[in-house]
């Protein structure tokens, strides 16, 4: 296996590039089987992926804070250059869609690949190009004003400036594109089939009624506080990774080592690098995945890389198992299963990172837990007014956001004059960079704590229902992806409560 620091970044040709879609494309349309049509398309995608490698590959270095002025200036020209063989890319899926062979494609590859192209189909209509391409750019004006200077109160005008440009943009882009609003846009655009925005209305007042007088509670109380991991280094937090994953099963084994041999993590702290940051990205073409983020001492940050090494395990798994690079993920909801769950897998070994702090440290990440449940909501609902009435003013901003405050976090105090001075507002990276997407660590949380609650009882069954969840990827839909490994729809009534009354149990009795 190729190591990381041994692959190369080279300009793409993107003139080559847009030339062989348009020729693949015309095989596609001329195509008298489903064979000819089939091979037209995988060999497209397949040029896509390598596509994608290079763009990727150039975002890890960005994020990572390596040689920017390289980087940054790639960077730009792919948020230029890529939309353009997306829509190529786009034209082919329609033909294939359009195809009288499609019910043998379905028989192939499954249907959720085609529902996942029609919903992508009506979000790249050309109408929206120019602002697309609009928002990209105040995406990586933020992450660049991120990776500077932090969460900063002096840098606060700026964020804000960015974010009202956005929802102004996405508005726009929603509008051109046939939406009758940026909050149903953005539910396709997450691939919600088999949930709406009533699911998650109803979903959020659950959240609110079981976990918001518990976390007021605890945070009127007495403050949890995280303990320090035994180790200085990295160098050390890594091996003890790799015993963690070497123990729970040879399929996590063989992910870890290929992982550390090959350098596809990166934690140290340099200068350029994205700050308060834990990443995973996806480097399709060599089914590798790379981990970032900026490791201290505390068991938490700790805990958060092995959030994204089990994003990064699910990809590696689906990647061996599914065909179709579109099925190596899910969607949102499905893939911070991947993640969440593998916190609560690293709970028995946790005496190997923090020593004789282990009830310790699990309680401060269960409080962690619970204690971001009603903020994700409250910043789903913030979401969901500020894109229904795109022109209110910051200050209407900033009470509407005091107002949720008071109800999902009683506990928090708000001082007026932030009000009063436009301040007071939620400066949450998701906002910014993934719109509506916050929400599904909280939807993906009750699956979590069902894996955990079933690995508590048999541990190497839970492994088992959860690499299946991995295995699958998105193959499926989403309440099929929990079917197949037994976990319940967290939609349903009361189903929060039975799901997470064991967990509150335990919280309370360590």
């Amino acid at each position: 296996m190729e190591k990381f620091s041994d692959l190369k970044y080279k300009r793409p040709n993107y003139q080559s590039q847009n030339e062989k879609l348009l020729q693949l494309q015309k095989i596609m349309l001329q195509s008298r089987s489903y064979e000819e049509l089939r091979n037209a398309w995988i060999e497209m995608k397949d040029s896509m992926y390598r596509f994608d490698f290079n763009k990727v590959f150039a975002y890890v270095k960005y994020l990572c804070g390596i040689d920017m002025e390289i980087y940054s200036s790639e960077v730009e020209i792919l948020n230029i250059e890529i939309p353009k063989l997306e829509a190529l890319q786009n034209e082919c899926n329609q033909i294939l869609l359009d195809s009288s062979f499609l019910s043998d494609f379905e028989k192939e590859f499954g249907t959720q690949i085609v529902k996942v192209m029609r919903s992508q189909q009506i979000l790249s209509k050309g109408e929206a190009k120019e602002l697309q391409a609009g928002e990209n750019q105040l995406y990586n004006k933020y992450i660049h004003l991120l990776a500077l200077h932090g969460r900063i109160p002096e840098m606060n005008d700026q964020y804000y400036g960015i974010l009202d440009r956005l929802i102004k943009v996405r508005t726009e882009i929603a509008s051109r594109l046939g939406y009758s609003s940026y909050i149903d846009m953005a539910y396709r655009k997450n691939l919600r089939f088999d949930y709406g925005e009533n699911d998650i209305s109803v979903f959020r007042k659950q959240i609110n009624k079981l976990f918001t007088p518990v976390c007021n509670e605890i945070n009127r109380s007495n403050a949890i506080q995280d303990v320090n991991t035994l180790f200085e280094s990295e160098t050390e937090l890594m091996h003890a990774i790799q015993e963690m994953f070497s123990d729970i099963s040879t399929e996590s084994g063989n992910y870890i080592n290929d992982i550390i041999e090959g350098g596809y993590y990166d934690l140290a702290h340099r200068p350029d690098k994205c700050s308060d940051y834990f990443g995973c990205s996806m480097l399709a073409h060599i089914k590798m995945p790379f981990m970032m983020g900026n490791y201290s001492n505390r068991s938490y940050d700790a805990i958060m890389f092995i959030h994204e090494l089990g994003h990064g395990y699910a990809f590696y798994t689906a990647a061996r198992e599914q065909k179709l690079y579109d099925y190596h993920r899910s969607t949102s909801s499905i893939n911070e299963i991947h993640s969440k769950t593998m916190e609560h897998f690293a709970y028995p070994y946790l005496k190997r990172f923090v020593g004789n702090h282990k009830n310790h440290s699990i309680r401060y990440h269960l409080y962690r837990t619970m204690d971001n449940l009603p903020y994700r909501c409250a910043i789903d609902e913030f979401e969901h007014a500020i894109y229904k009435d795109i022109d209110i003013s910051r200050k209407k901003r900033c009470e509407l956001w005091a107002d949720i405050v008071r109800r999902y976090m009683p506990w928090v105090v708000i001082n007026p004059d932030d009000i009063k001075d436009g301040t007071y507002w939620p400066n949450q990276s998701h906002l910014f960079t993934h719109p509506f997407y916050y929400i599904e660590y909280d939807v993906a949380q009750m699956s979590v704590f069902e894996f955990y609650a079933h690995s508590k009882h048999n541990y190497q069954k839970s492994w088992n229902d959860y690499n299946r969840l991995c295995q699958n990827g998105g193959s499926k839909g989403y309440r099929e992806l929990l079917m197949e490994s037994n976990l319940a729809n967290p939609f349903l009534e009361d189903n929060v409560t039975k799901i997470c009354k064991p967990v509150l149990e335990e919280f309370y009795s360590l």
